[in-house]
């Protein structure tokens, strides 16, 4: 497997098991089957609208834990016998009722998040969901270490993780159970590098934030760099906007490259991040997509 590149800036300049959850309810006999019947779900809408992810069709998947209590699964998407995407599955309690699937991450490609190719060599490295901070944290006689799940990269010790924040999403921003995939967008079909024009890094100004509809609507051609300050602003990541989907016309998900294309929450992006967009005056008239 090929080494991946570090996509952060520090200091603002300075064996996965394959098998279902192992969760046993007397309550929810059926969970794993609802559990299953949903990923299914969302493949198939995934598959059918955007065509970025044709390796999908015919996949298998397998699925663990995030941690103990944690109520998230990370989904491996295979198909014949490679790598090809995963999925992040959360579940949202309902009142009087069975706990509600949300989707909270999803992606195309062969790096999937908590690869087992990347995961650090020590008995004690926990794995922590949280969007783009998402990492493995290792417990060391004098320290605790943080590793990037997605990438491998190990930051500072000096740097710690703060509350979590894709878990204070309402389920209205997520896409949930019988929900399909109803609109999608292309932004850019290259692969790009955020890196390749910075001005995002000297973007200080403090015009309006860049919206959905922004976005949906823009036909510029310049490049959109979506930045996220993680670890309480000890690091800055900054990540290049190529895709837009929209599930039942009110859950958007923004693609991101992120050694891969990663889809996460728009609503989540919005409260980690901003957005940066060369220019989002040229915009079309059309209404967005139901």
């Amino acid at each position: 497997m090929a080494r991946r590149m570090t996509r952060s800036v520090c200091a603002l300049l300075c064996a996965l098991a394959v098998a279902w959850p192992a969760v046993t309810r007397a309550e929810e006999p059926d969970w794993d089957k609802r559990f299953h019947t949903q990923v299914q779900q969302w493949m198939k809408t995934i598959v059918e609208r955007d065509p970025q992810f044709r390796d999908w069709t015919n996949a298998r998947i397998d699925a663990q834990s995030l941690g103990a209590n944690q109520h998230q699964w990370l989904v491996s998407v295979t198909r014949d016998g490679r790598q090809v995407g995963y999925m992040v599955v959360g579940e949202s309690p309902a009142p009087g009722k069975q706990p509600t699937f949300v989707l909270l991450e999803y992606g195309v490609g062969e790096y999937i998040l908590f690869d087992d190719a990347f995961a650090p060599r020590a008995v004690a490295a926990e794995p922590v969901y949280d969007g783009f901070a998402s990492h493995w944290l290792v417990a060391r006689q004098e320290h605790r270490e943080l590793v990037d799940a997605k990438t491998g990269e190990a930051y500072p010790a000096s740097v710690a993780s703060g509350p979590p924040v894709i878990t204070t999403l309402p389920d209205s921003e997520l896409a949930r159970p019988e929900e399909r995939l109803t609109a999608a967008r292309v932004l850019s079909g290259a692969v790009q590098d955020p890196f390749d024009r910075i001005g995002w890094l000297n973007d200080t100004s403090h015009r309006r934030q860049v919206t959905w509809t922004d976005l949906w609507q823009k036909t510029t051609s310049g490049p959109v760099t979506l930045t996220v300050p993680l670890f309480q602003s000890d690091v800055l990541a900054p990540f290049a906007v190529q895709s837009l989907h929209l599930w039942n016309g009110h859950a958007a998900y923004v693609g991101v490259w992120d050694e891969g294309l990663r889809f996460v929450p728009y609503a989540y992006a919005m409260k980690v991040g901003q957005f940066h967009a060369e220019d989002t005056t040229s915009l079309k008239t059309s209404s967005l997509p139901d």
